[in-house]
């Protein structure tokens, strides 16, 4: 009898029996075994998620690709397009590659609700270009499934993976160590689910193109978090006495974070080309619309734009051409309203820049222009 006692208590030390938990539904009490995630309760029936000791219900993606496959696959990025240095993929050589499984928070929700407001339009009459608003009233309704960083990923620099048609299987941390390296959960399940929730938000509210708001209501239905831990190949090379690295996503093979040295020949022709064809495009016009008709000064207008932009975009190779850093996993700040959003991507610097060129464009153009006016 004491033998048959012993033995009972040791099955359940062995197999942590947490005691003293409610069902929600009913209110029974409930035994819980460690490590069991779903349960159905035994007086209502009601099936109930289980959370352990480390919070949210957590899963991994297995890997799909192998360590040679992943440097093939880096080494291909290596090799494409040209803004890459010359002779790249020849003259790099693969310092490391490891497999690494970082935890990402998977958060869901569906956005549902309406927004009043009034939306900015303009209309030509005559020469005069006038601008007006008119109320709208926009229906948001709008689902989202997004994952965030729930670890350090400064050096690796992917903050978000792509799950869409991934295996998803309960984790097995002991699997998950024998095949690579593991990262720890180091952010706040509180933290990273207001976030992503505020995010929706944000993004559902600008989707709405609505200028003025003067009334909304946001509902977030459906709301759901979970921890995925991701396989990543990191592969670090080394060119020019100089190391960088590329990190390949473990399930499909695309790149989600690389960096590798610019083509400074392309770099420079870009910001020549750029600078030069847009300062023509925002300086070749004006010099028919001083005193021209209608057609020319909207022409004018037109490729002054355009060559403002073209000037952007080749300061923009020639400013940030000296590293080439792509991939799936880069996440820009959203922007928390409309008007943020049309001026994203421009920095200080930037805008002085494009001001001075823009500046020099005029000048030119006046200069131009006063000489044909008196030929």
């Amino acid at each position: 009898m004491e033998q048959t006692v012993t033995q009972e208590a040791i099955k359940l030390k062995k197999e942590k029996i947490v005691r003293g938990i409610t069902c929600p539904s009913c209110g029974g009490e409930l035994d819980l075994g460690e490590g069991i995630k779903t349960l159905n309760c035994k007086y209502c029936g009601t099936l109930l998620a289980a959370r352990g000791s480390g919070g949210s219900i957590r899963y991994y993606v297995p890997k799909k690709l192998k360590r040679d496959d992943a440097i093939n696959k880096a080494f291909g990025w290596l090799d494409s397009g040209l803004a890459k240095a010359k002779g790249l993929k020849k003259n790099s050589q693969v310092s490391e590659a490891f497999l690494a499984y970082i935890p990402y928070w998977r958060v869901g929700a569906d956005v549902v609700g309406w927004i009043f407001g009034q939306e900015k339009r303009t209309r030509t009459s005559g020469n005069r270009t006038e601008t007006y608003y008119v109320d709208v009233e926009k229906k948001i309704q709008k689902t989202y499934d997004k994952t965030y960083s729930a670890c350090d990923v400064a050096e690796l620099g992917v903050k978000q993976v792509n799950l869409t048609g991934d295996d998803i299987h309960p984790v097995d941390f002991e699997t998950l160590q024998h095949d690579g390296m593991l990262f720890n959960v180091i952010s706040s399940e509180k933290e990273a689910f207001d976030y992503a929730l505020e995010q929706f938000a944000i993004e559902s509210r600008n989707s709405s193109m609505v200028d003025r708001i003067s009334f909304e209501h946001l509902d977030l239905v459906r709301k759901n978090i979970s921890i995925v831990y991701y396989p990543l190949w990191v592969v670090r090379y080394t060119f020019a006495n100089r190391t960088y690295q590329v990190v390949v996503d473990g399930e499909d093979g695309s790149i989600c974070y690389g960096k590798a040295p610019g083509n400074n020949l392309y770099r420079a022709i870009m910001g020549i080309i750029g600078t030069g064809s847009g300062m023509f495009l925002a300086t070749f016009f004006g010099i028919f619309a001083l005193g021209g008709s209608k057609a020319t000064v909207v022409a004018y207008i037109i490729s002054l734009f355009l060559g403002i932009f073209i000037m952007k975009w080749g300061y923009k190779k020639f400013r940030y051409g000296g590293e080439i850093v792509e991939g799936t996993g880069i996440v820009t700040e959203q922007p928390k309203s409309i008007k943020q959003a049309k001026v994203a991507g421009i920095n200080k610097n930037e805008a002085f820049d494009v001001a001075k060129n823009v500046a020099a464009s005029v000048v030119i153009g006046a200069i131009a222009g006063a000489i044909f006016n008196r030929r």
